[in-house]
């Protein structure tokens, strides 16, 4: 059945039973695998990130080590007798130069072969080139501007920036250390080249659970290893990470990568840049993601079987609540010679005989219902009378005692209307209270609605019969003149003006008096609608206002700012 007013979805008591069922159990069973879940996260995000942060640690500190190491080599090899006095040597230019050349070959070939971290050993002149060296070797243009800068002027040997080479076509890292001959003074440069390998070896991805891979980023964030790896082109790619903070792990989608847990750790030894330990986060989260299928594996199937005996359930409990409800349908559509069987002693089975003694109950009170009938009939036309003394009411300022603004509304359409069919006039006058906010602020909003009325008999003394004022809202007053010409309807606001001016002295301590503006429009020249009509009469009131007040202007005539008397 469809109730008044629309229609409306209409639940049945079962569904109702399973409803509250699914809220009572359902809803904390799955608010309860929710948090789980998230403690789950939670602990295995804490774990991941302790991992990271271990791994981070280590090689960082692992990488700070080797590379110091091979600075410790070089400033030590440097000092040699054979390096410092061959170096030497060769700078005087002596005869035995081929010989000094070739011991210093010999010693740093007897060197490396005690080392597989270097790829080459060779020692250059001040400016740069080749004076021996385990191979054929050429000093890259970028390492040669290295050469008197920084700290090898202060004797300590320094790392070169890990780029590709042009003389080999490859990456390739270079330790530079200055060689101090007699007095103190650079005489050459000792200089290593490192096997590269080693360094991806130090870099490789760790046997172990949860590992993380490793890049190696030089102070801008340039990529020099990926993923432990070398680039071809090393500091030619840029990778931006989120990170505010040295070592602080987060979970960001990193450019190129995708989502990934990453610890960004700063290089404290003579490499400059950052190493970073980058866990791809479905590697990282992937036992997560299986309790995830577990629980959708099992839960659904456990909810599902839940439903299905809560809807056994409910049948059984409400086959006797199925049976009240169709005695209501019968007693509803007339038929109350009803009555249903009684089962059990519980809450249903009261509920039943009651049921049948009200139907009784109704039977006997159709006569009494019908003997009413005639009594509400007569109430009936009292009500009609009621209403039309609150339509009245409805129409009208309860302060005032004028018409309100919607009975205003009406009766402008509707005069104009008749007016506009009987080729008559019809003039519109709005009155203001001046300066009523100040008069409110000063004496207060009872001696102010007092004023209004005052103001309002006023007006209402000053009208035909065929006229009609109005409360047009706060102290704003309306009147509607029909059949008045603009000329007449400007002679009756003066008359207005001048009996609120001179009869509304309040006797009594306040001795206040109060005064009115008014503006004058008419139909049709002011305005041939009503909103038109009640703009043009509105400027001609902010008109008398901007002139001083307590005065008539009329729509469409220009009169001087400031005049003597508000007379016309």
């Amino acid at each position: 059945m469809v109730e008044p007013g629309g229609p409306h979805l209409r639940l049945s008591l079962q569904a109702k039973v399973l409803l509250v069922a699914i809220v009572c159990v359902v809803v904390p069973l799955l608010l309860m695998v929710v948090y789980l879940l998230r403690r789950n996260e939670e602990v295995l995000g804490d774990r991941v990130r302790e991992t990271l942060s271990n791994h981070l640690f280590r090689k960082t500190t692992e990488l700070d080590d080797w590379l110091g190491q091979r600075l410790r080599e070089a400033s030590r090899w440097s000092v040699s007798f054979v390096v410092y006095e061959g170096v030497e040597s060769l700078s005087r230019a002596g005869d035995d130069a081929e010989r000094v050349r070739q011991d210093l070959k010999d010693y740093l070939v007897s060197v490396l072969g005690h080392y597989r971290v270097y790829e080459s050993l060779f020692v250059v002149d001040l400016q740069g080139e080749v004076i021996a060296a385990t191979r054929e070797e050429r000093l890259e243009e970028s390492a040669r501007r290295l050469l008197g800068t920084g700290g090898l002027q202060e004797r300590a040997g320094i790392l070169g920036p890990l780029r590709r080479s042009e003389y080999l076509g490859r990456p390739t890292l270079l330790v530079i250390q200055p060689i101090q001959g007699r007095g103190d003074r650079t005489v050459g440069y000792f200089v290593e080249r490192l096997d590269l390998r080693e360094l991806e070896a130090a870099l490789a991805t760790p046997a172990a659970d949860l590992a993380p891979s490793f890049w190696l980023l030089d102070e801008e964030g340039r990529v020099l290893m990926r993923a432990g790896k070398l680039v071809a082109d090393p500091g030619s790619e840029r990778l931006s990470l989120p990170s505010e903070a040295d070592a602080v792990i987060r979970e960001a989608q990193v450019p190129g990568v995708g989502p990934t847990v990453y610890g960004l750790g700063r290089l404290q030894g003579p490499l400059r840049g950052s190493l970073a330990a980058m866990l791809p986060a479905g590697a990282a989260y992937k036992s997560l993601d299986e309790s995830r299928r577990r629980l959708l594996k099992f839960g659904i199937p456990a909810i599902l079987l839940i439903f299905a005996i809560n809807v056994l359930a409910a049948r059984g409990i409400l086959k006797p609540v199925l049976l009240l409800s169709e005695g209501a349908k019968r007693v509803s559509a007339g038929d109350l010679d009803v009555f249903l069987p009684v089962r059990g002693r519980d809450e249903l089975g009261d509920l039943t005989r009651a049921f049948n003694e009200m139907a009784r109950k109704v039977r006997e009170g159709r006569q009494s219902l019908e003997e009413a009938r005639d009594e509400l009939a007569r109430t009936n036309e009292g009500l009609k009378d009621a209403n039309r003394t609150l339509e009245a009411l409805a129409i009208t300022d309860g302060l005032t005692g004028l018409y309100n603004r919607r009975h205003f509304q009406e009766s402008l359409d509707k005069e104009m209307r008749r007016c506009e069919r009987e080729n008559r006039p019809l003039s519109l006058l709005l009155l203001d209270l001046d300066h009523f906010k100040q008069f409110n602020d000063r004496w207060g909003h009872t001696e102010g609605d007092a004023a209004l009325r005052r103001v309002a008999a006023q007006v209402m003394k000053s009208i035909r019969s065929t006229d009609v004022a109005f409360r047009y809202g706060g102290e704003e007053l309306a009147v509607l003149l029909p059949s008045c010409s603009k000329e007449q309807a400007a002679e009756v606001a003066e008359k207005m003006r001048l009996a609120v001016s001179s009869g509304s002295q309040r006797p009594g301590r306040f001795n206040v008096r109060t005064t009115v503006s008014v503006g004058v429009a008419t139909f049709p020249e002011d305005g041939r609608v009503a909103r038109g009509l009640v703009d043009t009469a509105d400027a001609a009131l902010y008109a008398a206002k901007d002139q001083g007040r307590d005065r008539v202007v009329i729509a469409g005539m220009t009169y001087p700012r400031k005049v003597e008397t508000g007379r016309f």
